[in-house]
């Protein structure tokens, strides 16, 4: 472009001929064709970028509570063509922030358009986002995964949110002693019968609180009372029955970072005669072989946590899409590649999760190998798992029947209420009334 401006120039220093001036003329068309050409070049470039082209692509992901696990996970996702970069936010970035406040400064980004591309929903309700229309409907690109657990394909109605992974609840007792799992009053009178010791305090309360007091208000958008003494009460009782492992005091510890998911090796404590029962979680497929290796060595008896009756699950690495994203259409693709085979095997691979998608679960258990295990002191050697335990554990993934969808924000107020009342800060009745005043309110906004 420069070498034709400097030519037109030296035509138009000479002296007008008429030559000069059909030489000047034809290169102004020259000069018109050649910007027309260069626009032309320009805008397509423009589109193609647009459209996808070579421009990289950020997509920010925001989660709630710290899972390095999770966010290395998510955090490694870089599209089809390796030009996605994903950035994984923390919204609970210390133990004495409050859930309430890291969703104040959530929502008000949303409302400001500046939110997440992806919003990790764990431990977040839902229900608002749904009704503000703020997240995407996923149920297409749900409807055309194919091998989804039965919960995720049974769904009639618009899905907003998928989980990538889920856990189950691995109810486990020494082999032979009548520990019962029926209900929390009956765990820990049993245990106090027998003379055991319950595994961790934190984990043992967090899922007891999502069997028996999330299902109460799910179904009646209430709680009593009464049904807040007696499950402070149990709470309190509980310590009294809690394997300590040397915490000076013994005190209860529920906050924020105590309720997400903390596969913790409690059935090696069982192996190791150090306590009597745990109700643990179940992650990942190393956690069923350490089970199943210590059942079939006579030390432990377990079975799948129940929700009134029905077996239950925890829905994990849920994610939803930002309806105002400015990349919707690459977060898009993330979840459909995260919900593929590929990208349920990176789920269970790459993660160390259970994957949604059975056929890859299936895959996973049977090409587990052997393992060196060395856990809380107790070595052995992990044997793969025998194809009769892999149909058992198919069996209970088929017959998921209860979603444990937990609220963070409301498992704040009752479990604040429990552990001030287990310590010995606040009376039954005053650590009660706290609770139901915050419930109340949270309840009927």
């Amino acid at each position: 472009l420069q070498l034709h401006r400097r030519t037109v120039k030296r035509s138009f220093s000479k002296s007008p001929t008429t030559s000069n001036r059909r030489g000047a003329k034809t290169m102004k068309k020259i000069l018109a064709l050649l910007m027309t050409f260069i626009l032309i070049i320009g805008l397509a470039g423009c589109g193609s970028a647009g459209m996808g082209g070579n421009d990289e692509t950020e997509l920010d992901v925001f989660m709630m509570n710290p899972d390095m696990y999770m966010e290395s996970f998510l955090s490694s996702y870089s599209g089809e063509d390796g030009r996605v970069t994903t950035n994984v936010e923390m919204g609970m970035t210390n133990p004495d922030m409050e859930v309430g406040d890291v969703l104040k400064l959530l929502n008000t980004r949303l409302m400001n358009d500046d939110g997440p591309d992806i919003i990790v929903m764990d431990d977040i309700n839902a229900d608002g986002y749904i009704e503000s229309g703020q997240l995407t409907d996923l149920s297409g690109i749900i409807s055309e995964s194919e091998d989804l657990i039965k919960p995720l394909t049974e769904q009639d109605n618009e899905m907003y949110y998928v989980p990538l992974s889920f856990d189950v609840i691995a109810d486990s007792k020494r082999t032979g002693t009548s520990v019962s799992f029926e209900d929390m009053e009956k765990y820990i009178s049993s245990l106090k019968a027998s003379g055991f010791k319950s595994g961790n305090f934190e984990n043992t309360v967090v899922l007891w609180y999502k069997t028996e007091i999330e299902p109460i208000i799910r179904e009646k958008n209430n709680l009593s009372r009464e049904e807040l003494a007696g499950f402070y009460e149990k709470v309190k009782e509980l310590m009294s029955v809690t394997e300590w492992y040397g915490r000076t005091p013994a005190r209860a510890s529920l906050y924020p970072g105590t309720f997400m998911v903390n596969p913790l090796n409690e059935y090696w404590d069982i192996y190791g005669d150090k306590i009597g029962a745990a109700r643990s979680y179940i992650t990942g497929i190393s956690d069923f072989q350490q089970l199943y290796h210590a059942k079939n060595e006579g030390k432990l008896e377990f079975s799948y946590g129940k929700a009134g009756g029905r077996t239950a699950y925890i829905p994990t690495c849920i994610i939803a899409v930002n309806n105002s994203s400015k990349n919707k259409e690459a977060a898009l693709e993330m979840v459909k590649y995260m919900l593929s085979e590929e990208g349920q095997r990176d789920v269970a691979q790459n993660g160390g999760y259970l994957p949604v998608n059975e056929k890859v679960l299936r895959d996973e258990l049977e090409n587990w190998g052997e393992v060196n295990a060395n856990i809380n002191g107790v070595g052995a050697i992990l044997k793969p798992l025998a194809e009769t335990e892999i149909d058992e554990i198919m069996k209970a993934i088929e017959n998921l029947e209860y979603e444990i969808y937990s609220d963070s924000y409301l498992m704040e107020i009752i479990l604040t209420g429990a552990a001030d009342y287990g310590n010995g800060d606040e009376t039954l009745d005053s650590a009660v009334e706290k609770a139901m005043n915050k419930l109340n309110i949270y309840l009927t906004e």
